[in-house]
C-alpha cells in the first residue's frame, strides 16, 4: 500500500514552499509520525511528519520548491511497489506534456524545448571564480536567507520606498517606563511594547499610514495590527500584534515576549505573521542611529526607532544631556505623499515628547 506524504497547508498563504531538509534515506524505515521532511516558507520552517510507517522514497530533493498539495514522498511497504508507482508515474507525465504539446501546436504556438538549437539561452548571472582566495566560511545563501532577500527585493521594486527622520526626546517617557518597570517587575515593559502601543493610537488619526495597495484600490484597515520585527540568527521575522489598538499596554507586553519566544523557538505558524497592517523595528542594543527599513508588503509603510541613549539636545532653550533617539519612517510614496507622511511622524514625535499625551495613550 502507498501512502503519499503532501506538503500541508496549514494556512499557508504563499504558492512556493522550499524544501530544506530530508531527514531520512531512499529505502529507510520509518514509524509513524515521526519527522521525514523540513520544508519553509516565508521564514517559518514546518516538520512534515509520516502519515504511516513502512519504507520512505522521496519525490523531490533539497532546495526544490513546491506548491501546496503537491507529494513530497510516498510510504511504501517495498522497494518494488515503489518502483512500480513511480514507473506509471513518469508514464502519466509523459501523457500530460504529450498533451500539452498538441495544444498548443494546434493554436500555433510552438513550445520553447522544439527550438532549442536556435533559442537564446536564458541570461545567468555570472560565477565568481574563486581561484586561490583563501575563503573562511561559506554561507548557503537559501532557506530563510533566501526568503529574506526575495522578499526584501520584490518590496523595493515594486514600491516607490521614501524614508524620513525625526530626532526624538524620549527622556520623560523612559522615566515613565522605569516606574513601570517598578509596577509590573513580572512583565518587564520595554520600549517596543511603548512603542506599538502609541503607534496604534496615532494610526488611526492617520488611515493612510495604516493602507494597503490592492489592485488598483487603497484600502485603509479598520484595524490596526502591528508586525513586530524580531531578530534570529538566520536573519528577521515579523510576527503579528493583532488589535493593539484594543489591547492593554501590559496584554501588548506579555504578547510580543509571546511571539518572540515562538519565533526564537521555530514556533511561529502562519497566523502568527500574517495580516499586518503596519510594521515597527526596533535598533535594539546596537550602535545605529538612522536606520532606512524596508517595507513589509502589502503594507504601505513602517516605522523604525535607532539607539536610545544620552547624547547633547536644546531643552526648553538650554543645553543639556537628553535620552535622544531617532523615528526613521518608510512609506510608499504611490500611496502616502510627504505630508501625511510626516504629520503622522510628528504626532508620534509629540506623543513620545509630552507626558500629559503618552500617559493618556498608554493608561
Amino acid at each position: 500500500m502507498l501512502t503519499p506524504i503532501l506538503v500541508p497547508k496549514l494556512g499557508m498563504t504563499q504558492a512556493e514552499i522550499t524544501v530544506v531538509q530530508l531527514d531520512k534515506r531512499d529505502g529507510q524505515h520509518v514509524e509513524k509520525d515521526e519527522v521525514v521532511i523540513v520544508i519553509e516558507t516565508a521564514k517559518v520552517t514546518y516538520e512534515v511528519s509520516a502519515p504511516a510507517a513502512g519504507m520512505i522514497f522521496y519525490l523531490i530533493q533539497v532546495k526544490d520548491k513546491v506548491r501546496i498539495g503537491a507529494a513530497l514522498a510516498v510510504i511504501s511497504d517495498s522497494r518494488d511497489e515503489f518502483t512500480h508507482y513511480k514507473a506509471g508515474l513518469a508514464e502519466r507525465r509523459e501523457e500530460e506534456a504529450t498533451v500539452i504539446a498538441m495544444d498548443t501546436e494546434e493554436e500555433g504556438v510552438r513550445l520553447a524545448f522544439e527550438d532549442e538549437e536556435t533559442a537564446e539561452a536564458p541570461a545567468r548571472p555570472p560565477v565568481l571564480d574563486l581561484g586561490d582566495r583563501k575563503v573562511l566560511e561559506r554561507i548557503p545563501f537559501w532557506g530563510m536567507r533566501r526568503t529574506i532577500a526575495d522578499n526584501l527585493h520584490a518590496s523595493l521594486q515594486a514600491g516607490a520606498q521614501l524614508t524620513i527622520v525625526s530626532e526624538t526626546d524620549v527622556t520623560d517617557l523612559a522615566r515613565f517606563r522605569e516606574h513601570l518597570i517598578l509596577d509590573h517587575p513580572e512583565t518587564k515593559i520595554t520600549f517596543v511594547d511603548i512603542l506599538v502601543k502609541i503607534l496604534a493610537f496615532a494610526l488611526k488619526e492617520f488611515p493612510l499610514i495604516n493602507s494597503s495597495i490592492v489592485g488598483d484600490e487603497i484600502i485603509c484597515w479598520g484595524e490596526y495590527n502591528i508586525g513586530v520585527a524580531v531578530a534570529l540568527e538566520q536573519g528577521l521575522v515579523v510576527p503579528v500584534v493583532r488589535d493593539a489598538d484594543k489591547q492593554s499596554l501590559l496584554a501588548i507586553s506579555r504578547e510580543i515576549k509571546r511571539l518572540s519566544q515562538k519565533a526564537r523557538r521555530n514556533e511561529l505558524e502562519p497566523g502568527h505573521y500574517e495580516g499586518g497592517t503596519f510594521t515597527f523595528s526596533s535598533g535594539g542594543k546596537v550602535e545605529t542611529d538612522i536606520i532606512t527599513p524596508i517595507i513589509k508588503p502589502p503594507e504601505n509603510a513602517i516605522l523604525a526607532i535607532g539607539k536610545i541613549g544620552p547624547r547633547p539636545a536644546v531643552y526648553q532653550g538650554q543645553l543639556a544631556i537628553r535620552t535622544m533617539t531617532h523615528l526613521c519612517l518608510t512609506h510608499d510614496h504611490r500611496a502616502i505623499d510627504g505630508v501625511p507622511a510626516s504629520l503622522f511622524l510628528g504626532r508620534v514625535k509629540e506623543i513620545i515628547e509630552h507626558r500629559e499625551l503618552f500617559e493618556k495613550v498608554l493608561k
